[in-house]
């Protein structure tokens, strides 16, 4: 997984400087994924998922949450977790859960 999250993001496969980062967010996506669907353990069917919410998350560092942001009248939006796709798609995936 970490060889195709670098080639996405256009990371040499020579430079390991942001690997454990990406492994982390890896480690955080699959929980989050796993959480989402109440499912008791990771199923690799999540994977092209926790692909797409790990770049996501690479990407929004430093600015987590901002969704956009105007000019000199200084208008920011933030936005509440992942795209509309990644949430559809883990939608696909969700048990239902009983208690």
């Amino acid at each position: 997984m970490l060889d195709k999250i670098k080639i996405l993001l256009g990371i040499a496969d020579e430079d390991e400087s942001k690997d454990e980062l990406i492994e982390l967010l890896i480690e955080l996506c699959k929980d989050e994924a796993t959480n989402f669907c109440n499912l008791a353990e990771y199923d690799k069917k999540l994977d092209s998922i926790v692909i797409s919410m790990v770049i996501e998350r690479y990407n929004a560092r430093g600015t987590e949450g901002l969704s956009s942001v105007s000019g000199s009248g200084v208008n920011e939006q933030y936005k509440d977790g992942y795209s509309s796709n990644i949430i559809s798609a883990l939608v696909k995936h969700r048990k239902i859960r009983c208690i």
